[in-house]
């Protein structure tokens, strides 16, 4: 992460900053819900997603989505149920998100590749939470729902960051802070 202007790192903090409230504010609903109905939490889990996705989509840089995270993680972890754990799940989704840009070598930047991240957070998530929440013992169609929840849900937050980065670029945000290699293969 060469060249990290202190307007960039302003700029990914207030991101973080927003979802790190956006975070705290699903972790208390969710404590509610995933007792309650847990495939409504795991339609809103990819929330989790959305910061380092809008940061990855805006800049095209490198580490990007794991500054991001980490930032709306320790802004968030003080005030959720589970304190630091917060911080680590943040860190753990960052990198995820970083994987399948680390192996284009960060030079591709194409929807097709934010898909790719979406779709590998989507297994990992829905793996995870089938085994926290007991996913066996909800029968098939309850299981099936509730998979398919945490399945579609990362990659849906992925895309809603690609849109809002794509939105925030055209009012002029992200303007001399984007990476000059810009492929979109």
């Amino acid at each position: 992460m060469k060249n990290i202007s202190t307007r960039l790192l302003m700029t990914c903090a207030a991101i973080g900053v927003a979802g790190g409230v956006l975070f705290t504010a699903h972790a208390w609903l969710g404590l509610i819900t995933v007792n309650t109905v847990p495939f409504v939490y795991g339609l809103t889990m990819g929330l989790y997603f959305l910061p380092g996705a809008l940061a990855q989509s805006l800049f095209h840089r490198p580490g990007i989505a794991l500054l991001t995270t980490a930032l709306s993680g320790l802004v968030a972890s003080p005030f959720q149920p589970i304190f630091f754990m917060a911080f680590l799940t943040s860190l753990m989704i960052g990198v995820v998100q970083e994987i399948p840009f680390l192996v284009t070598r960060y030079r591709i930047w194409g929807p097709w590749l934010f898909v790719v991240s979406g779709v590998l957070s989507a297994g990992i998530t829905a793996g995870a939470a089938f085994g926290i929440l007991g996913g066996e013992d909800y029968g098939t169609a309850g299981t099936i729902l509730i998979v398919g929840c945490f399945l579609i849900s990362p990659l849906v937050f992925t895309m809603i960051g690609v849109w809002l980065a794509g939105a925030l670029d055209r009012a002029g945000v992200a303007r001399g802070l984007q990476q000059d290699e810009r492929r979109q293969r």
